[in-house]
């Protein structure tokens, strides 16, 4: 069967154009009609191209000696939402084409017809797809699939990702993908082949259809009135990039994380659960800076708003600035009454000790009594009324405010409609009432099916970051809407290895700016078992050598000065090298390249070693922290029996931070030992860290990359940066020169033993230039 091709028209040409235009419409027709004969046609860009069968629509994807595969049974499928099966496609008419795209219309097997186009950029392309209702059904809902044949290994799929065995997704299939529970909040269908040197990613708020199987690689809508997919190829930096300038186009924009975040927080609740009160909040921050633990920002996710705790009628986090600071008779919870006597002597205490204070807050609204919520005047204030008025919620369709259920507060809520610009500006006006320095965004949602917006905080988080706040996302679509993103709750007794495979996806999904839940997680109560208490120590080195970390449940009740020390290693490692992580941040954050957490399949795709060891079977949890370390913490469901792990080190050469012993790899080194008190990283890569030193920042270059290069450091202030460029090959022991480029001074050094880096200060605005000292 052969290409048909349908009249191309063109029409309001101008006079003076209508020769040029001619010539153009002739070349198109021709174009087209020369594949007259041509089951197989070709698009091209510089460095691949993609083949289709105009019978089939099956599409196969060619850059040099790779190839992506069709789907035998044709990359598109489409009907309506309410057909029992798909349907792939009958006929195909092509309607444009030329070098690097086409328009066709497709015909599936039951009759539908559907406008599709292709579309290809250097390093993708996208096909859309548009089905075309009959007038006696305008606004039907279409099931629509793309697919290509099975690929693997795959890593992606945001919080969906992340509760396999493996961080390898290949096996996931889920007809239902969205934001259903509060498991799944961090929504994205972005997965990425790096083997294969291919992503993809399809954007939809409404329900998905994903599956990376055995069978096929397929992205799809579930109801909607058209669907895109993105395909992406390229190295691993190549694919980041596109991502993350294609994600802008579609409304997803990354957005500059701050570096207090970097530094060590604290979250209430892993030490105080949901009853916060003001003293014992302050009694802890005071507890932890006497043990010198220099926290940064701190959390207070509940208990500050008025009313009777656990009583329906108690207030929320939209209770805008409404603290509770009078007491109420007849309160019988066992908390101080008030809870928060003095809210401007709270917030002065974090002032005070340069501590940024952060809040909870969700987007729901307290439903009152005839929608079935527990609203009540004195405790929530005027929001809901005003929100009703304005009309600022999600309707029904009768335009009535419709309910939802979350886990907090008690009965149905409304949420705020974040597609209402006026809704969002009140919001965020509202929350400044508060008065605080950030927040910690925590809707927890039972209706996600129900409400089908997966990206319902994305607007009202990047509204409050453009106001400077320091945002804490949880639920968002395809980026990170905020400066952090924070995975699911953990806590002793659950699962020890999902932390580390779900963080790992977040990374391959190009959000890597990852926090991996408090250390010690939630909930712990006292006394601490030895197994408890041994979990703490690993969960805190674990997160040490992580983007974030934060503190919770004290490590003085561990009650083992063993373990206490180690805990505070860790934290003072992290502390010690947060300005390096933020550096690594803004590099993602300007590159879309997960910088400061990069899975190992990303940072080195051509290693199929790397590909399984991320999982339940080998727990080979290692990323990339930065151009310059290697992180291998001993962690997972063994962390109290194992004290040895196989560490697999990739091609290059690299020292153990601790023991300073030196290796070249690819290399396992079996049962290497894990301490509890080790640092579990290994300096490699580039070779240079830069860590803060009494206001001044030093550069400390090893000698692990033989090759020249140049690293970028940006400062805490976000905006300066400095760049050492190493301008040989190879390294030896001897004299070396660094030279700044900016004043021409020039700084001689000795290498004489390679555990012992060369070291400088850098200054904000300065490249540097090393080389040997002949």
């Amino acid at each position: 069967m052969g290409v048909r091709t349908d009249n191309i028209v063109y029409t309001s040409l101008r006079y003076l154009r209508l020769i040029a235009s001619t010539m153009m419409v002739c070349f198109l027709v021709n174009a087209a009609n020369a594949q007259q004969d041509k089951d197989v046609i070709a698009l091209s860009r510089a460095n691949y191209s993609v083949h289709i069968d105009t019978n089939t629509f099956q599409l196969e994807v060619q850059r040099g000696e790779s190839k992506i595969p069709a789907h035998p049974l044709g990359n598109v499928q489409f009907c309506r939402a309410s057909d029992t099966s798909g349907e792939a496609i009958r006929s195909v008419r092509i309607q444009h084409l030329d070098s690097d795209s086409l328009t066709a219309k497709l015909t599936n097997r039951q009759g539908q017809e559907a406008q599709v186009t292709i579309r290809l950029e250097d390093d993708y392309f996208a096909i859309s797809v548009v089905p075309e209702s009959p007038p006696s059904s305008v606004g039907d809902l279409y099931r629509i699939d793309f697919r290509t044949a099975a690929l693997s290994p795959a890593y992606g799929l945001g919080d969906h990702g992340g509760f396999g065995d493996n961080t390898d997704v290949t096996g996931f299939v889920d007809d239902d993908f969205g934001n259903r529970d509060n498991e799944h909040r961090f929504i994205s269908t972005f997965t990425v082949f790096p083997a294969h040197e291919f992503a993809q990613v399809l954007f939809s708020e409404r329900t998905k259809r994903v599956a990376v199987s055995r069978e096929e690689n397929r992205l799809g809508v579930a109801a909607d009135t058209r669907a895109t997919v993105y395909y992406f190829v390229g190295n691993p930096k190549q694919i980041y990039r596109t991502y993350m300038r294609v994600r802008k186009i579609e409304g997803y924009p990354s957005l500059k994380p701050k570096y207090r975040f970097f530094q060590l927080g604290y979250e209430a609740f892993g030490s105080l659960g949901w009853n916060t009160y003001q003293s014992s909040v302050e009694e802890d921050i005071d507890t932890y800076l006497g043990r010198g633990y220099p926290i940064k920002w701190a959390v207070v996710g509940s208990g500050f708003w008025k009313g009777e705790r656990r009583n329906p009628t108690e207030g929320a986090t939209t209770s805008f600035g409404i603290w509770d600071d009078v007491a109420d008779a007849g309160r019988n919870d066992g908390l101080p009454n008030p809870r928060y006597p003095n809210p401007g002597a709270f917030k002065d205490f974090f002032k005070k000790k340069d501590i940024s204070l952060l809040l909870g807050l969700r987007i729901n609204f307290k439903g009152t009594t005839e929608y079935g919520g527990y609203y009540e005047e004195t405790n929530d204030g005027e929001f809901v009324k005003e929100g009703m008025d304005a009309g600022y919620f999600v309707t029904d369709s009768s335009g009535k405010p419709e309910t939802y259920r979350v886990n907090f507060p008690q009965g149905n809520v409304f949420l705020l409609n974040d597609r209402n610009p006026a809704a969002v500006d009140w919001y965020v006006k509202g929350a400044n009432r508060w008065g605080v320095d950030g927040f910690k965004e925590d809707l927890m949602l039972y209706d996600g099916k129900k409400l089908d917006n997966d990206a319902k905080l994305n607007p009202i988080n990047e509204a409050l970051m453009k106001r400077d706040y320091l945002i804490m996302a949880r639920n968002s679509a395809y980026t990170v809407a905020g400066d952090i993103l924070r995975l699911e709750d953990t806590k002793y007794g659950f699962d020890q290895d999902r932390p580390l495979i779900n963080g790992l996806n977040y990374a391959a999904s190009g959000a890597a700016a990852v926090y991996l839940d408090i250390v010690a997680g939630k909930y712990l109560e006292n006394p601490l078992t030895e197994d408890q208490k041994i979990y703490f120590v690993r969960n805190a080195m674990t997160n040490a050598v992580s983007p974030v970390m934060a503190m919770g449940h004290g490590p003085w009740h561990l009650q083992n000065p063993v373990y206490e020390k180690a805990v505070k290693k860790a934290m003072q490692w992290h502390v010690a090298y947060a300005a390096y992580l933020y550096s690594a941040a803004l590099e993602s954050y300007y590159t879309g390249f997960p910088s400061v957490m990069t899975p190992l399949p990303v940072a080195f795709p051509d290693d199929a070693n790397t590909y399984q060891l991320a999982g339940k079977a080998h727990r080979q949890y290692a990323w990339m922290l930065g151009e310059s370390l290697l992180a291998t913490p001993l962690y997972g469901n063994d962390y109290a029996t194992a004290t040895q792990r196989n560490v697999y080190l990739p091609a290059g050469r690299w020292m153990d931070y601790e023991t300073k012993a030196w290796f070249e790899g690819p290399l396992t080194l079996e049962n290497y030992d894990f301490p509890l008190d080790k640092i579990p990283v290994f300096i490699g890569g580039k070779g240079i860290l830069v860590r803060e030193c009494e206001n001044r920042f030093e550069a400390s270059v090893y000698p692990t990359s033989d090759e020249p290069f140049s690293y970028t450091f940006h400062f805490p202030d976000g905006e300066r940066k400095s760049v050492v460029h190493k301008e040989f090959a190879n390294w030896k022991k001897g004299g070396y020169r660094i030279r700044n480029t900016k004043t021409d001074e020039i700084n001689e050094v000795y290498l004489s033993d390679f555990s012992v880096p060369l070291t400088f200060e850098i200054t904000p605005g300065t490249e540097y230039k090393l080389d040997f000292n002949d």
